[in-house]
């Protein structure tokens, strides 16, 4: 081995204080300028210094071609065989021996081999050459060395670079000596000339082609090189200068996707002096001849990964301090030169000193990876130069989450491990674990080996067209991944005639040398993969449509951060919410003159590319002029949730009993990062086995809405039967327990029922006596007993006499019916009636005595006492009621009580009996509560009869589409009745499609049908006006703003209908019963007489015109709240911000035939009810036990709404309501006064 240094390189001549210092310190740093020679002589002075006598000298280089090339030379310096002392290993190669002392590699070899030598204990010297790239390697390498170096004191560590942050690294390694050597240059004289006309992103360029242009004429000879920062720029300044410079110049290309032929032209100057157009390619890893000047636009496309939205992009930056004088550099090498810089000197000034290293601008998650696999330590941790950002560091783990590499708690699991073992980017590495189970390896090694070269095509500037031509013969529609196959399978096969191969490249316009690259890394990885030195299988033919499904399935499994959804032609919404453009390169992409002669599918008034995918998936999402999405397929959504279930997102909602299909389903959304992929009903017990029980109990056992066949629903149905009407007799307010009591009941036994058969399993399995209730288990008390004290029916005289009993607060039936033949009814007493249902005895006493003056009340107390001494002892027999009553009270109790002392009116309708005359046929005579009334109806019911078809003779009218009635009177006589006049009241009555003028027995029957009737002859009258206001309701515009028109009620429902689909809801009615339900409340609220009777012509009329007026302003607010109203609703049940119940909510302010009965005075409140809930359910999520609380003290008086009377539920209703605002988003404010005071006074007057 010969050491020798060449004396004209200037490191020479600091050969000496080298080796000295590579002897006295553990770590130096060598800075030197390109051409010094510190590349190929400080592993001769390391070897001189004596570190070879403990182990290997390492070098690495950040490219193989460097590493290969250096090798080679400095084994030619020391005189010996290269492959022997002097080697070199690369990723796919390794010309080492045991015999080897100087061992150069790329940095990504090194940073392998500590995986199975952490200490790296084949090693005394390292030598980190061209540290100033700080790519992510070198980063890594120097911080793991870091650590090594305090372990290995006997280790020795060497960074050398051409332009470097010294302090930067000196510091880091406990202020190593620095040592500068000088480059062989010439002066360089720098201008600053920036474009006096920038015009922004052009300026530039149009100043780099003057510059050009002056350069020629000098008279100097040289070359000259132009610095540009991308393909595209150097493509339009070589068409502008190749036109200008005439041929006396050569003007050449020079960036990175050239063919290879074509950037040989630049090593080889002619005798024409040459304009090399070059992107940073040309800074430091190509040396070029000739050059005598340089001109430097300042700019470059930089890689640039954003953690937040996972996208690569490539934006063109200014360029830093350092690579601005690599590049002036250029112009010094053969002797003086000149580099113009098209920007200011005070530009210059501002950039950084240092590129920013890669690892802060870098996808971290192969790092991350093989830190686990290594075992080095944390990430964040790690004693980085320059640490990576926490979002750089977050979006790794997430791609390694996202790959199924780590777990929750970011730690390795099995795929992971294998991942780190693959030489390759993790995303492709789950590529190939996931094509293992798909049996697809053979074609998914071809296209992860693809995937991890720079394009091969290649469009040279004189054939674009028959290069394009070339490259859509390997088209495969819908697959940039299977075009890729189709051009691997069209070569020559691997192990072939080389010059068939080379032949089949330039043909079809194809890198060879790329070309090559795919071959060398689909062997390697079959190595990887496979553990075997042969060959990988062969890819035998082109896919089927199975294969070729199987194949997308597994390229998907390392792509599932990359999927996107159609928004319209070439389109699509990515993750994020980002909109990607298909990249114009890809089978997936439409041109728009290609689409004329297919069908255009068009959806929500966007246009579709015809045939374009809905989903597709791409290798990659960069951001150039746009965010395009590059190398693309389409897929079916899903695979996504097959291969990525740990990804997805499963939104239940919506729970409901399905009655035809037996089982309780739900509303499932699959999303996945933000995009849903699937939607539909699913069984709800699958998800959530406890709630589906209760719905299944409630709807299916409780409703009785399913066809159960087991004998314990048939009795449990007839006992709570029992009970129910035992208690709606003793209007008790707890009839609704008993349904609540056979839930419990049948909730403390079944657990994970949810469906007919689940329940049918579990009756054969315990039998069907374990689910029949008993009494006890219903009621408090014994039905019995309220029988006893409540009978079907009561004997008064010789007959016996049905009786019905109705809880029905302020309706006319409510209370006891006694159903009566006429031969009978005038022989009835007040006795008789009022005494004849045991259960209501005490109550009616109780009323009774407590309506007495004061001076005999006083005179019996205690007044319970009393009440349920006359309950127990007192019978009227056939006498007046009230004489008995009071003749009782003075026997017993000694207490006068006269007639006068008798409050009128003082028992309740409910307490007085009802009594419904029938004659032999079953048809009623009357129906009344007054006795004298029932008596002279049934005394003159026959005279009474002919008089009443007289007078419908004369009044009643049918057919009526008009006001043709004049004016009637309020009430008309229809005869006499044991010397009392009859009355009968005349009323309108819908009859089909028209109206009728009818007469009815009573007054409150002759106002519910007028009130409907009414309406509909308003519709009639005003038929062109109710065709406005459908036509309105249907296609009005919304306004913006208050001068324009409103937005149709069917736009703002396909808006909100939208909106809805992503909140699930469910309980809608759909847009045109939206339509339906509006017009009905708009007429129902406008159409109205009061009071109803009498029917006057007049107030009929004005009724009309009025309604005339208001229809604008009222159809305006409808659509404008309605919109507003679902909006809100859409928002609270897709922010996934929930409580339990909050659909029910939902349904309640918005039920199915909103608007149609909803209070048009309560419009101006529902946006503020909405809110509330909103309220709570961000309450709730933080205090969930709080919200029960709450709850529970609404859920008390929601109880009570049922025993209010029906007049005055309504008011109850909404004041109700603004206690719930109070409860649950008291900083909203009521609009009444509310407390549970005044719930509770309420409660007790209207009771």
């Amino acid at each position: 081995m010969k050491l020798t240094y060449p004396a004209e390189l200037p490191i020479t001549s600091r050969r000496g204080e080298i080796v000295e210092a590579l002897r006295r310190h553990q770590v130096i740093v060598v800075a030197g300028e390109t051409g010094s020679g510190k590349t190929t002589q400080l592993p001769k002075m390391c070897l001189e210094a004596g570190l070879a006598e403990r182990g290997k000298i390492g070098c690495t280089q950040p490219r193989r071609v460097a590493a290969m090339s250096i090798s080679r030379r400095v084994a030619s310096e020391l005189d010996v065989v290269w492959g022997r002392e002097v080697g070199c290993r690369m990723r796919f190669s390794d010309d080492t021996s045991r015999e080897t002392v100087l061992k150069f590699m790329t940095d990504g070899i090194l940073l392998a081999e500590i995986q199975g030598d952490r200490e790296l204990r084949a090693y005394s010297a390292i030598i980190i050459d061209e540290a100033h790239e700080r790519s992510l390697n070198i980063d890594f390498l120097l911080g793991h060395l870091k650590n090594l170096l305090v372990r290995r004191p006997e280790l020795k560590l060497i960074i050398t670079s051409a332009t470097i942050d010294t302090g930067a690294f000196s510091a880091a390694f406990g202020d190593a000596p620095v040592i500068e050597v000088s480059g062989r240059t010439w002066p360089v004289e720098i201008r600053y000339e920036p474009p006096m006309d920038d015009d922004g992103e052009g300026g530039w360029l149009h100043g780099a082609i003057r510059a050009v242009e002056d350069a020629v004429t000098e008279p100097e000879s040289g070359d000259v090189l132009v610095f540009l920062p991308t393909e595209r720029d150097i493509r339009d300044a070589l068409d502008v200068l190749t036109g200008r410079l005439g041929s006396g110049f050569e003007v050449l290309p020079l960036y990175g996707r050239m063919a290879g032929a074509d950037q040989q032209r630049v090593f080889n100057p002619g005798v024409r002096r040459r304009v090399i157009l070059a992107t940073n390619i040309a800074e430091t890893s190509l040396t070029l001849p000739r050059i005598r000047r340089v001109i430097d636009a300042g700019l470059a496309r930089i890689s640039r990964y954003q953690p937040r939205t996972r996208t690569r992009r490539l934006p063109v930056e200014p360029v830093a301090q350092s690579s601005a004088n690599q590049r002036a550099g250029r112009a010094g090498r053969v002797e003086a030169g000149v580099c113009i810089r098209l920007y200011s000197e005070e530009d210059f000034l501002k950039r950084p000193l240092f590129a920013v290293p890669e690892i802060q601008r870098a996808n971290l998650a192969e790092v991350i990876l093989r830190m686990k696999a290594f075992r080095l330590g944390e990430v964040e941790t790690f004693p980085f130069l320059n640490p990576p950002a926490g979002a750089a560091i977050r979006a790794g783990y997430g791609l390694l989450h996202e790959l199924g590499a780590l777990d929750e708690e970011n730690q390795l699991l099995p795929a992971g491990r294998e991942l780190a073992r693959l030489p390759l980017d993790p995303v492709l590495g789950r590529m190939l674990l996931e094509a293992r189970h798909e049996r697809v390896l053979p074609e998914l090694l071809v296209i992860a080996a693809g995937l991890s070269i720079p394009d091969p095509r290649e469009r040279p500037d004189d054939a674009k067209e028959m290069a394009a031509a070339a490259h859509r013969a390997f088209g495969v529609p819908g697959s940039d991944f299977l075009s890729l196959l189709r051009m691997w399978m069209a070569a020559p096969p691997p192990g072939g005639s080389g010059n068939a191969f080379r032949k089949f490249c330039r043909v079809n316009f194809l890198s060879f040398t790329r070309m090559t690259e795919w071959r060398d890394l689909w062997r390697q990885l079959g190595d990887a993969v496979l553990d075997d030195d042969a060959d990988p299988p062969a890819v035998r033919e082109f896919p089927d449509k199975v294969r070729a499904e199987a194949i997308h399935r597994c390229v998907l499994a390392g792509l599932l951060g990359h999927i996107a959804k159609r928004e319209e032609r070439n389109v699509y919404k990515a993750s994020g919410n980002r909109e990607v453009q298909v990249f114009p390169g890809s089978v997936v992409h439409v041109r728009r003159e290609r689409s004329a002669p297919g069908p255009k599918v068009v959806e929500g008034g966007k246009e579709k590319g015809p045939g374009q995918p809905a989903w597709i998936m791409a290798a990659e999402i960069v951001q150039t002029s746009q965010l395009f999405a590059r190398t693309v397929a389409a897929i079916e959504p899903e695979w996504a949730i097959a291969v990525g279930p740990h990804l997805c997102e499963h939104r239940v909602s919506a729970p409901e009993w399905d009655e035809k299909g037996g089982r309780v389903t739900a509303q499932e959304r699959v999303l996945m990062h933000g995009l849903e992929l699937r939607r539909g009903r699913i069984d709800y017990g699958r998800v959530r086995p406890e709630e589906a029980t209760e719905i299944f109990i409630r709807e299916a056992l409780i409703e009785g809405r399913a066809d159960i066949t087991h004998g314990f629903a048939a009795a449990n149905r007839k006992l709570r039967d029992k009970l129910e009407m035992a208690l709606s007799r003793a209007r008790s307010g707890g009839v609704w327990q008993v349904a609540e009591r056979l839930y419990d009941f049948y909730r403390a036994r079944l657990t994970g029922i949810s469906s007919v058969h689940d329940l049918n399993r579990y009756v054969r399995a315990s039998g069907d006596g374990v689910l029949t209730a008993g009494e006890a288990d219903l009621a408090a008390g014994k039905a019995d007993d309220h029988h006893e004290k409540f009978p079907d029916s009561v004997t008064l005289g010789n007959t016996v006499l049905p009786v019905a009993y109705a809880y029905t607060p302020g309706e006319e039936r409510d209370g006891v019916t006694v159903r009566v033949p006429a031969e009978a009814a005038e022989h009835l007493t007040t006795g008789q009636l009022q005494w004849m249902v045991p259960g209501l005895r005490a109550e009616i006493a109780g009323v009774l005595l407590r309506a007495l003056p004061k001076v005999q009340r006083r005179a019996m107390e205690p007044l319970e006492a009393k009440i349920a001494a006359v309950a127990a002892g007192f019978d009227p027999g056939r006498s007046d009621f009230l004489s008995a009553l009071a003749a009782f009270l003075t026997s017993h109790f000694g207490v006068k009580v006269a007639a006068s002392d008798w409050p009128a009116g003082s028992l309740p309708d409910y307490l007085r009996p009802r009594v419904e005359v029938v004659d032999r046929q079953g048809g009623a005579v009357v129906t009344s509560r007054e006795l004298g009334e029932i008596h002279a109806a049934v005394k003159g019911s026959s005279a009474g009869s002919d008089a009443w078809r007289v007078a419908a003779e004369r009044w009643e009218k049918k057919g009526l589409v008009a006001w043709t009635i004049g004016d009637v009177p309020e009430w008309v006589a229809a005869g006499q009745a044991a010397g009392r006049e009859v009355r009968a009241w005349p009323g309108l009555k819908r009859d089909g499609e028209t109206v009728a003028l009818v007469l009815f027995g009573g007054r409150e029957e002759a106002v519910a049908a007028t009130r409907e009737g009414v309406r509909r002859l308003a519709e009639l009258v005003m038929a062109k006006d109710v065709v406005w206001l459908r036509r309105e309701l249907k296609s009005l515009t919304a306004a913006a703003a208050p001068a324009k028109k409103v937005a149709s009620l069917q736009d703002a429902l396909s808006a909100v209908s939208a909106r809805l689909a992503v909140a699930e809801a469910t309980g809608l009615p759909s847009p045109e019963q939206l339509q339906m339900h509006a017009a009905e409340h708009v007429m129902r609220q406008s159409l109205r007489l009061e009071p109803e009777l009498p029917l006057e012509r007049a107030r009929f009329e004005a009724m009309v015109e009025r309604a005339r007026r208001e229809w604008p302003v009222m159809v305006r607010r409808v659509i404008e709240l309605t919109r507003a109203a679902f909006a809100k609703r859409a928002a609270l049940l897709g922010g996934g911000v929930v409580f339990p119940g909050m659909e029910a909510e939902l349904r309640r302010l918005l039920p199915a035939d909103f608007p149609a009965q909803f209070p048009y005075e309560r419009w101006p409140h529902l946006g503020r009810y909405l809110e509330a809930l909103g309220m709570r359910a961000q309450k709730a999520k933080l205090q969930p036990g709080r919200d029960k609380e709450r709850a529970a003290l609404v859920d008390r008086y929601r109880d009570w709404l049922v025993h209010v009377p029906a007049e005055q539920q309504e008011e109850f209703r909404w004041l109700l309501e603004e206690y719930r605002v109070s409860v649950f988003a008291q900083e909203l404010g009521t609009a009444v006064p509310v407390s549970e005071k005044r719930l509770d006074g309420y409660y007790r007057t209207a009771g």
